[in-house]
């Protein structure tokens, strides 16, 4: 699988962030999102018909990749919002590969089922000789850490795959209890070799494009993204989730938080994935979900980061992942679908 279905498959979106909200607050109706989002009359109608509208939007940094989708579903709010609660859209996706949930209480040992199996061989070989060379996303002291560990660890030992998948449990049990912690603060840089990366820093730019919108609109779930651990509301579920999937060909394990808000017209949700094995950075996604006569309406906004686009061939680089990304949130959304109708 492309990087750029990886950073595509895993977000419920944000196609509002970066456009302006009117002056008055209030919840927002179907018909004012159609507007924010700019559709057109027929875009508006394809909605309605259940066909996916996919939209670039405007990237703020080099390395960003920016888009959203709108749909209909045949299932009501409150079924979808059950549905989200219990991560079925994160089951759903087609390149995840295994999954778990993470509670704060038991999250060390819920993290044992994170093993790389023997046929990814390759990936076991490549941390038992890690380096910050930007192989993996890792701290230079996990990088430490994970070569303290497996110094006695030879390629093709019996016991070489538990060896590594259970260093590597350590590294994202450090990941997660610093997050429960201190949320994006506590996300360590990436150290690349001579470049550090700052997925903390990407994840605050996505939150402060939206404040504005969560104040006008869903203050309470905007406060609760943004003051996370702090502040949450029993209004909105928090859960964290381990996800294994296949990104370019290597398994990469991802550490995601998810939040959803069920109102009397709405719900919201939010996927933040605050570590991510390698290939890309960080990815922040959005839904909000409305009413719509005997269903409901689905606008999925994504935004993930990713040096595979940055750099002499950016353009280029941009306007394949752009499209390939579009692509990959139309095959998303068609997954949930699929799954809600079962």
């Amino acid at each position: 699988m492309s990087a750029y279905r990886a950073v595509a498959c895993l977000g419920l979106a944000v196609a509002w962030i970066g456009l302006a909200p009117p002056l008055l607050a209030k919840s927002l109706s179907f018909d004012e999102v159609v507007q924010l989002m700019g559709y057109s009359d027929e875009q508006k109608k394809a909605l309605i018909r259940g066909e996916i509208v996919a939209t670039d939007l405007e990237r703020t940094r080099e390395d960003q990749l920016y888009a959203a989708v709108g749909t209909r579903l045949d299932e009501p709010l409150a079924d979808l919002a059950e549905n989200a609660r219990n991560g079925v859209n994160i089951e759903s996706d087609p390149g995840t590969e295994a999954f778990g949930v993470l509670s704060p209480e038991g999250y060390r040992e819920e993290l044992a089922a994170v093993v790389f199996p023997e046929s990814a061989r390759r990936e076991i070989n490549r941390l038992l000789r890690v380096r910050a060379d930007g192989t993996f996303n890792l701290s230079k002291p996990e990088v430490d850490a994970l070569r303290a560990a497996l110094k006695d660890v030879k390629p093709g030992d019996a016991g070489a795959a538990a060896a590594v998948s259970k260093a590597y449990q350590d590294v994202l049990a450090g990941r997660v209890e610093a997050y429960l912690a201190k949320g994006l603060s506590g996300i360590a840089d990436y150290d690349h070799g001579g470049d550090r990366l700052k997925p903390a820093d990407q994840l605050q730019m996505i939150e402060q494009r939206s404040e504005e919108f969560f104040e006008q609109y869903y203050p309470e779930f905007g406060r609760a993204v943004a003051e996370y651990p702090k502040g949450q509301p029993d209004s909105i579920s928090n859960r964290l989730y381990w996800i294994r999937r296949d990104v370019e060909g290597r398994p990469a394990f991802v550490l995601a938080h998810q939040m959803v808000q069920e109102g009397e017209d709405f719900v919201l949700l939010s996927q933040r994935q605050f570590f991510v094995g390698h290939t890309y950075q960080s990815l922040q996604a959005y839904a909000l979900l409305l009413p719509l006569e005997n269903g409901s309406a689905l606008f999925f906004f994504n935004s993930a980061f990713t040096d595979k686009v940055a750099g002499l061939f950016s353009g280029v680089a941009q306007s394949v992942g752009q499209g390939r990304l579009r692509r990959d949130l139309q095959k998303y959304i068609e997954g949930v679908r699929e799954e809600s109708q079962q």
